[in-house]
């Protein structure tokens, strides 16, 4: 996978604030964190319904999705959140501003794209969010005026129907860490944003397949998926994204999820 445009810059919620005789200086200890994101294709542990099938095996099939990243924001849990006297915060939720122009089908999507490099204030982190914005850049002609772009092919039956799923909206979602959160201590560390690509066609097939079958054609037969084409099938395309999302931290530099 590749980012075709890296244009962020690195802005952290870190309140340095001086003590009561406004002299001293509070320190805050960081960790330096990779941000990277990838695509899998396998289903993950524990969602048995979703092995009868491989990406391969789907009638959906992508040759081209991309996405645009506006921002990603790591959100602090309030119970380990550090106090000044007074109650003032040491430091708040972090914030990695794009944009973030990422293909999610390049080849090296298996082992994910550093998207940022940055110190982040040691903390526990509760969960992670990201914005999705319209790109407005020149480096991507099918993503200009997009949040979102997909094309590729839907069987039905011996018929190959080529389609294009494309949206404006502009949104958000929040994931929750597994197990607690992700504790940073000082210690490097790389934090995946993973897209499971058999989680989303699975569930755009199992609650979109009657909508594919009834869309409205193109005059040469191609299914357009958008706002004001097919929007049925953009909403499930979008909650499908939603779903297929997860954020995992990789200690051991092992490309894989930490126990």
């Amino acid at each position: 996978m590749k980012m075709l445009k890296n244009l962020f810059f690195v802005c952290l919620s870190l309140a340095v604030l001086a003590s009561c005789n406004n002299d001293d200086v509070v320190k805050v200890d960081t960790s330096r964190v990779k941000v990277a994101i990838k695509t899998s294709k396998t289903a993950p542990a524990g969602t048995a319904s979703l092995k009868n099938a491989s990406v391969a095996e789907s009638p959906l099939q992508l040759s081209k999705f991309y996405i645009n990243m506006a921002e990603i924001e790591f959100d602090v849990d309030d119970d380990a959140e550090d106090k000044l006297p007074g109650n003032a915060p040491v430091y708040g939720d972090i914030e990695l501003q794009g944009p973030f122009l990422v293909d999610l089908l390049d080849p090296n999507s298996a082992t994910g794209i550093d998207l940022a490099i940055t110190n982040i204030p040691n903390a526990t982190y509760e969960e992670i969010e990201f914005d999705f914005d319209v790109y407005e850049g020149k480096d991507n002609e099918l993503m200009n005026g997009n949040t979102l772009y997909a094309a590729g092919t839907y069987a039905m039956g011996d018929e190959l129907v080529d389609i294009v799923i494309k949206s404006d909206e502009d949104y958000e979602f929040e994931l929750e860490y597994e197990g607690g959160g992700i504790v940073l201590d000082g210690t490097d560390s790389k934090i995946f944003v993973d897209l499971n690509l058999h989680v989303l066609l699975q569930k755009l097939v199992a609650n979109a397949g009657a909508d594919f079958a009834n869309a409205t054609r193109e005059e040469d037969g191609s299914i357009l998926i958008s706002k004001n084409k097919n929007k049925t099938i953009l909403h499930k395309f979008e909650e499908a994204v939603e779903t297929a999302f997860d954020a995992f931290e990789d200690s051991d530099d092992d490309d894989e999820e930490d126990n």
